[in-house]
């Protein structure tokens, strides 16, 4: 087992482009960008056990031609500026346990396919370790190395 921290980040077409969640207002609500609140949406969820959690701070937002992560944009004005959600950061205690945890929900579900040998990092930083796609082409996760 390789040793570190570990961060899990999630996207998808039904995040992405058919629920309209990566341009929902909440997501700049200040209790959610400083990681106060780990619920954004009780809607949002991966699986039918509740909300999905979510590092506010570890998200990371286009705004504009940059991409930045939620803890950068405290405070500061988007009024005006276009912005989404590009990589839903999810919470976990940062250990590769408990991202797998999370992954291992859903791969009991058998719709989701694990890319345990990567070729590519979709993220651009970290050591990718692992990609998941579900068969519905809706999510997508990678867990990466920080």
């Amino acid at each position: 087992m390789i040793a570190g921290m570990y961060a899990l980040y999630a996207w998808g077409n039904f995040f992405n482009h058919e629920s309209g969640f990566d341009r929902h207002p909440g997501w700049l609500d200040p209790a959610v960008l400083s990681g106060e609140r780990t619920v954004f949406d009780e809607n949002l969820t991966i699986l039918d056990n509740g909300p999905l959690p979510v590092d506010g701070p570890g998200t990371l937002f286009e705004v504009g031609d940059e991409q930045v992560a939620g803890r950068e944009l405290t405070g500061r004005d988007l009024g005006g500026a276009g912005w989404s959600v590009a990589h839903i950061r999810v919470a976990t205690d940062g250990t590769l346990e408990d991202a797998l945890r999370i992954t291992g929900e859903l791969e009991e579900t058998g719709e989701i396919f694990a890319d345990e040998a990567p070729e590519r990092n979709p993220l651009g930083f970290g050591e990718i370790v692992t990609t998941w796609e579900d068969d519905h082409g809706q999510w997508d996760l990678a867990l990466i190395r920080l």
